[in-house]
């Protein structure tokens, strides 16, 4: 922050002059700043004396200095995990919930609740196909044999060549 040329002590003589009678335009001439300074101290210090500008000042800085460590204190406990965030992927809870029940001899609907997944989730079973193990093969092939296709034309290859048939609106039944 930039700081002032004058002194508490010159603000306060220069706000004493104006109260005075000492026109704005004269005082401004005469100590070598704008108007819009001279107003902008009257605002801010006007009717004060010197203690009272010292004690006005002393809690500036301790405000400064509290924000301070508040951003301070909050950047660490952003850095340190404080804020939200997924730590254990919900596979992973899954498996974490499963391994309890069946080790432990705990209840589903507890395990569930523990570990914050769904029963659903705790229950779910991939089901994997022959054709999806075939499609695997097929893309290991191409991106083995098209090294610069990315997965946009992979998918293209597979399902307009090859003639894959997921993502395909099914026809209209009439």
């Amino acid at each position: 922050m930039k700081t002032s040329r004058n002194t508490d002590s010159q603000i306060l003589a220069i706000l004493k002059q104006a109260e005075a009678g000492t026109l704005v335009s004269q005082l401004c001439r005469e100590h070598g700043m704008s108007s819009a300074t001279f107003y902008k101290w009257r605002s801010k210090y006007g009717g004060m004396d010197a203690s009272l500008m010292a004690r006005m000042k002393d809690l500036e800085d301790e405000n400064r200095r509290l924000k301070k460590m508040y951003a301070e204190e909050r950047q660490g406990r952003d850095r340190a995990g404080g804020a939200r965030k997924k730590m254990v992927r919900p596979s992973r809870r899954r498996e974490m919930a499963q391994r309890s029940v069946s080790e432990r001899g705990i209840s589903v609907r507890l395990a569930c609740l523990a570990f914050s997944i769904s029963p659903s989730c705790y229950r779910y079973q991939p089901t994997l196909s022959d054709k999806n193990a075939e499609i695997a093969g097929w893309l290991v092939r191409l991106t083995d044999n098209q090294r610069n296709w990315g997965f946009g034309m992979c998918f293209l290859y597979l399902r307009n060549v090859k003639r894959f048939g997921w993502n395909r609106p099914s026809p209209a039944i009439e």
